[in-house]
């Protein structure tokens, strides 16, 4: 178990220093900028009742406590005189990288428990530990990720029921879930089945009562703290199932976008031959709870017409244990995986070397940095600058809690039309520092700069950031919705 958390947090490590930015949206502006806010501005506003940037606490959908958690990590910063948001990001990606070994420690764990095999287990640990795209989730401010690094371990307690039958394992089980649930609701899907499947497996509804009844400690619990930080009791849970039940699709996915998600993010032909393991009868009904629970959870989210990738993450970890059982289970069935040895390790060669290819581009994958990094040098700078930031036709906002603790002097022009809507003090020649450039296309530029300077006179170059290597690959994966966020920074000529 040492040897596997020291090569799984080595790996961390790096991604801790090189896995900067943000990947998705909800990573940064409905966790770390909410969280940031809270420590500028205070918690709570006029109402006595926390807010979410502008918006009032009746309308808040998530749970609060991941930001309320984030929240108390930044005080802590503040308090030993760190304000930069690019600062304070180590520090949380760190606690992140530790979070994020409760899944190598259960995989582990489970599967030396259920092999009897401490090579198993090593096997099944460093899987977790090493595969591709996990150092980098890992770190990340995924509420996904995070909720499923706590899901695992409610599996972990299930299956220590199942060797002793004590019925504190259940209770650890339920806070293990109610935990996961308040940081991301959807995990209620994994959930669905569970309470039958105890039922069913113990032929005594004891099991099944004992674990609802900790569950629903744990919604009490929350609801409680709804109405104690935004008004009303269950309010977030209420706001949730509203906005959810009338979300309708948000973007164009194929047909079985998630389980071909899955096949791809565990390496094919390998993850076709897991899923031909997964499901064998006789696997099943060893690992009854284990499977119904995540088939619930992915059935669900494919029945939903809001589909998006990042929505499978929580289920990750879990899946990473069926994966080890399954092979496990066939291996103690047969005497081996495939009948064909040749044919086994030409499948595993691939997988690894597929696997360590991707590992250190996903490592250090810098996600929007052109979006980032300007706004860290313009926190340098002393005194603080004004700019102006030309994004015409771009979707993204401007993350600009990277730009310091005091909010920086700017000005946004989304639309060409802004620009003549500026004010006076504005208009004038000398009216800002810096400009940032966000051209569509490479071709534009020239007349994104003819546009600037024909109001505020000749500019000069001061830098350009060019996308990290992670921009580029999603770039090229969906150009339309993710841009490169190529940044050009100018000034005015001769400061």
């Amino acid at each position: 178990m040492a040897f596997v958390l020291i090569v799984a947090l080595a790996v961390r490590l790096v991604a801790v220093i090189y896995s900067r930015g943000f990947i998705q949206s909800d990573d940064y502006y409905d966790t770390v900028e909410v969280s940031y806010d809270w420590l500028r501005n205070g918690l709570r506003d006029e109402s006595g009742c926390l807010h979410w940037k502008e918006q009032p606490a009746t309308t808040i959908v998530r749970f609060p406590l991941y930001t309320l958690f984030l929240y108390v990590v930044m005080k802590l910063h503040y308090i030993v005189g760190i304000t930069a948001l690019d600062r304070m990001m180590y520090g949380i990606r760190l606690l992140h990288a530790l979070i994020s070994l409760l899944p190598i420690w259960a995989v582990f764990r489970l599967t030396q428990r259920i092999t009897g095999k401490n090579n198993w287990a090593v096997f099944g640990g460093l899987a977790v530990a090493l595969h591709f795209a996990m150092p980098f989730l890992g770190v990340r401010n995924l509420i996904e990720m995070v909720g499923g690094n706590i899901w695992i371990v409610a599996i972990y307690y299930f299956y220590r029921h199942q060797e002793d039958k004590q019925t504190k394992w259940l209770y650890l089980a339920g806070l293990m879930t109610g935990l996961a649930w308040m940081i991301r609701f959807q995990l209620a899907f994994a959930v669905l089945p569970i309470p039958l499947i105890l039922w069913y497996e113990r032929r005594s509804i004891k099991p099944a009562f004992h674990y609802c009844m900790a569950v629903f400690i744990m919604l009490v619990i929350s609801a409680a703290a709804d109405k104690l930080l935004l008004g009303y009791f269950a309010a977030s849970t209420i706001n949730n199932l509203t906005l959810n039940t009338g979300l309708g699709a948000r973007y164009t996915t194929i047909p079985f976008m998630y389980p071909l998600l899955m096949l791809g993010f565990f390496i094919p032909p390998l993850s076709v031959l897991l899923m031909y393991l997964g499901c064998r009868l006789s696997f099943i009904r060893r690992h009854g709870l284990l499977i119904a629970s995540s088939l619930c959870f992915v059935v669900c989210h494919m029945i939903h017409p809001n589909q998006q990738e990042r929505f499978m993450i929580p289920i990750v970890p879990v899946l990473f244990l069926i994966a080890i059982l399954a092979l496990y289970h066939q291996y103690q069935r047969k005497g081996y995986i495939l009948k064909s040895r040749k044919a086994f390790a030409v499948i595993t060669i691939v997988t690894l070397v597929v696997n360590f290819i991707l590992l250190p581009p996903l490592t250090f994958g810098y996600g929007h940095r052109g979006l980032i990094e300007p706004l860290i040098s313009f926190e340098r700078m002393n005194p603080r600058p004004k700019v102006m930031f030309i994004q015409p036709g771009m979707h993204r906002w401007i993350p600009e809690a990277y730009a310091g603790f005091e909010p920086l002097p700017r000005v946004y022009i989304r639309a060409w039309d802004d620009l003549n809507r500026l004010p006076p003090q504005d208009r004038r020649k000398d009216a800002f520092d810096y400009f940032l450039l966000y051209p569509l296309h490479e071709q534009d530029l020239q007349a994104y700069l003819d546009s600037i300077q024909t109001r505020y006179g000749l500019l000069e170059k001061v830098k350009c950031i060019k996308p990290s290597t992670y921009d580029m690959i999603f770039h090229e994966l969906n150009p339309n919705h993710y841009r490169t966020y190529e940044a050009f920074v100018y000034k005015p000529k001769g400061i």
